[in-house]
């Protein structure tokens, strides 16, 4: 698609350097729109790891995943960014089973503000969230772990375009984690390491992982190492 405004600014510079920059902007695009974990599923729902990248693909974007690590995860998930770029909103709901208690539904909100330019290389971004669900040990039906999930952080990330029609963006997000409910209540620092790979300007898939302080799973986890990877859509014309 013409770009008069990229033409305009490139106008005193060869035809070959203004070609580079049209294809690196595409492929720029192609990356911001893997957003599976971390923009729409992470969202923040128990038992799936942070992972929040530096950028927001604008519009509607739909995202189904698988987590592990402390249990098995199965979620689906959507978020939105407008126009501009200037937050993003996104929420998942899934299904959780873990040792020990019984299977059950989680969910997760969060919001998130990118800092960094639309087009930018390296990018930064705030965020916080609540997520929950509810499971009753196998062992005791008088016995509940109940607990909601609340974290809040940063994310910085470095995005790179791979020929005209992919990107690939690698990120870091940190965070404290504030657990509440259950048998008792604290909080962590966890850290999300992920990736994106934009398969076209649409399709993406998201894997990464999330480390840092631990808690049992008798008083909803995490306990270890979290790790997930999904698939997302951005919908509308691109």
């Amino acid at each position: 698609m013409y770009d008069a405004t990229l033409d305009r600014r490139t106008s005193g510079a060869p035809r070959a350097g203004r070609l580079w920059l049209q294809l690196l902007r595409k492929g720029v695009s192609a990356g911001v729109a893997a957003l599976v974990l971390s923009a729409a599923a992470g969202a923040q729902m128990p038992g799936a790891p942070i992972l929040q990248d530096a950028w927001a693909t604008a519009g509607l974007v739909g995202a189904v995943n698988v987590g592990g690590g402390s249990g098995s995860v199965y979620a689906g998930a959507v978020s939105w960014t407008p126009g501009a770029g200037r937050f993003e909103l996104s929420g998942g709901l899934g299904f959780q089973s873990r040792t020990g208690l019984s299977s059950h539904t989680v969910y997760g909100l969060r919001a998130a503000i990118p800092f960094g330019g639309a087009s930018s290389t390296f990018g930064f971004a705030a965020f916080a969230g609540i997520g929950g669900g509810s499971g009753r040990r196998s062992t005791s039906a008088d016995s509940a772990a109940n607990t909601a999930e609340i974290p809040v952080g940063a994310a910085i990330g470095w995005r790179h375009a791979l020929g005209a029609s992919h990107g690939l963006s690698v990120f870091a997000s940190p965070a404290f984690v504030f657990f509440t409910g259950g048998a008792k209540s604290g909080g962590l620092f966890r850290s999300g390491l992920g990736a994106d790979f934009g398969i076209t300007a649409s399709l993406g898939v998201t894997a990464g992982v999330d480390l840092g302080g631990s808690r049992a799973n008798a008083v909803g986890g995490p306990s270890g190492v979290l790790y997930g990877v999904g698939l997302s859509y951005a919908f509308g014309r691109r």
